[in-house]
């Protein structure tokens, strides 16, 4: 299970722990609407790091390039991890 999978359970667990009833708090609806929130943009979020994943190794160091002239990483393949 990767990290975004686990953030959507995570999310999910807390969604139905803090859903409001008709005796909830305002606390429990504000982290209810917080992490229906988490899980709306985690959805957005998977299949643009699925294509940035694609295309990263397309913009990786060339082995020929010399170390003086090498522009510094990209770090996208950091932001994907």
């Amino acid at each position: 299970m990767d990290l975004l999978q686990s953030l959507q359970l995570l999310a999910r667990d807390n969604l139905s722990f803090f859903s409001p009833s008709g005796a909830a708090s305002g606390t429990a609806r504000r982290f209810a609407d917080a992490f229906a929130a988490l899980l709306q943009h985690g959805r957005h979020l998977g299949p643009a790091l699925a294509h940035l994943a694609q295309v990263a190794p397309d913009y990786d160091l060339d082995e020929a390039t010399p170390l003086d002239e090498a522009p510094p990483g990209n770090g996208y393949r950091t932001l994907i991890q």
